[in-house]
């Protein structure tokens, strides 16, 4: 009589083994907290994992109480996730990664946000530098995760990117000005004209043909 698989336990078994499956969505959250456990940023980037904000701040607070008294770098392995962080005088740094996740590709992460940061608060890596610059502090993290996925782990990359993006920045807000400026201009020119009885574009009714026989 020849065995039968059960469907079910065929489904479960199918369901694991793709679990384990390698995927480029290797991060699923980054946070930096203070030294009293606070959040000053946080991506999650699995919509699945903790969806609420008090969710979040839930984990990130028994994350905190288990690895803040560490004097090293060290992995964790809280909630069913795998947990690598390194601590700077009053910040803490976190990337975190499925159970099933390489430890390495959590840490080369790590080192890449912690050099790049460093070189962007030119070594001043502590709590109000880090929040002076947090316009820097985002552009790097963008450039190295994108929805999970690892798009760098080069500080030096990163930082020619940033800068990079951060010069195109400018120049858009100078351009912006630019244009601004000349608007507000050529309104208050509009304005002193019409105050003026001149005849222009936005007299129509009484100049509909010509705008020098009616004035």
């Amino acid at each position: 009589m020849t065995a039968q698989t059960c469907p079910r336990q065929h489904q479960r078994t199918t369901m694991e083994i793709a679990s384990l499956e390698p995927s480029l969505y290797t991060v699923k959250a980054v946070f930096i907290l203070d030294n009293d456990g606070d959040r000053l940023l946080s991506k999650y980037y699995d919509t699945e994992l903790y969806p609420s904000m008090k969710e979040q701040k839930n984990f990130e607070k028994n994350v905190f109480n288990k690895t803040h008294k560490a004097d090293t770098d060290e992995i964790a392995f809280v909630e069913g996730m795998t947990i690598v962080y390194k601590c700077s005088i009053d910040l803490f740094f976190y990337v975190v990664g499925s159970a099933q996740e390489n430890e390495l590709m959590l840490m080369a992460v790590l080192n890449c946000l912690f050099e790049s940061l460093s070189q962007i608060l030119r070594k001043n890596v502590e709590r109000r530098c880090l929040l002076d610059n947090m316009d820097g502090v985002f552009l790097v993290v963008d450039e190295i995760i994108d929805g999970g996925v690892i798009l760098e782990s080069d500080p030096q990359q990163v930082i020619q990117k940033v800068n990079y993006r951060v010069r195109q920045l400018q120049s858009l807000t100078v351009s912006t000005v630019w244009i601004n400026t000349w608007i507000l201009i050529w309104g208050q020119y509009l304005k002193t004209q019409m105050t003026m009885g001149n005849c222009d574009f936005f007299q129509t009714d009484r100049c509909r043909d010509c705008l020098v026989d009616c004035c």
